[in-house]
């Protein structure tokens, strides 16, 4: 990963990007960066689009832009901004987003609309078409490509994905978030020390342990690619630990 320090253009303010994943902890961590940079710092959260110029034009405002943004928009818009992003286990990632969009009123996402009236077993039988968005590879597509892109070679995507994490100045786990945003401020200063409020936890999820083994493996089968990322971070953690004294 590049431990380098925030970069940013004189075009803009913006002077790095928190690409946030759904269901990563990102809401409580972008609470964390308000506190520690202001408020009027830190872009408003905002959900996965085609960006429009008004957009664009309206997070240049921003020192931090921290959103659900794909890196291939991050690249085009910004491209002297660092990078910074949470990854999650992706088993534990699709869950999370399952039972938190069983909450969810007023989206008639395809996806959504599936939580709300499918159990999970159900649910993850559907069809990779309708879950999409944010069940299938969504890390990979993210971080490697556009959410949006239907067509997304998962092969070059993955290669992209590992890239970003490589050239990310801090990547989190949000299995250790806690830990790892003691290397926050190596690379923010204004986050020395900082903590994540609280985890938004939805309520009575079932722990991994009590569900079936048949759902687990579905959601295996809909995301290859972003257990072998997620094994990619593991190493690179490991990697980066060992070489500091």
């Amino acid at each position: 990963m590049n431990m380098g320090g925030a970069g940013g253009s004189e075009a803009d303010q913006v002077s790095a990007i928190f690409l946030h994943i759904p269901k990563t902890a990102g809401t409580s961590f972008r609470d964390a960066l308000s506190r520690g940079f202001g408020d009027g710092a830190v872009s408003p959260a905002f959900p996965a689009s085609l960006m429009s110029p008004s957009e664009v034009q309206a997070l240049r405002h921003h020192r931090i832009v921290a959103g659900h943004i794909s890196i291939t928009d991050a690249r085009r818009h910004f491209p002297g901004a660092s990078l910074f992003t949470i990854v999650r286990d992706p088993i534990q990632r699709c869950l999370s987003w399952y039972y938190f969009a069983r909450r969810i009123t007023g989206n008639n996402s395809p996806d959504v609309v599936a939580a709300r009236t499918h159990d999970v077993e159900a649910f993850f039988a559907l069809d990779d078409g309708i879950t999409f968005r944010n069940i299938f590879n969504r890390q990979v597509r993210q971080l490697g490509d556009h959410v949006f892109n239907e067509e997304v070679d998962l092969d070059a995507a993955l290669i992209r994905a590992q890239q970003t994490i490589e050239d990310c100045v801090w990547v989190g786990r949000q299995e250790h978030l806690v830990s790892d945003m003691e290397r926050l401020g190596d690379v923010f200063p204004e986050m020395d020390g900082a903590l994540p409020h609280p985890l938004n936890v939805t309520p009575n999820r079932p722990a991994l342990p009590d569900i079936s083994p048949s759902v687990v493996e579905r959601i295996v089968e809909s995301n290859r690619y972003d257990l072998e990322l997620y094994a990619h971070v593991e190493t690179a953690l490991r990697s980066r630990q060992a070489r500091t004294p």
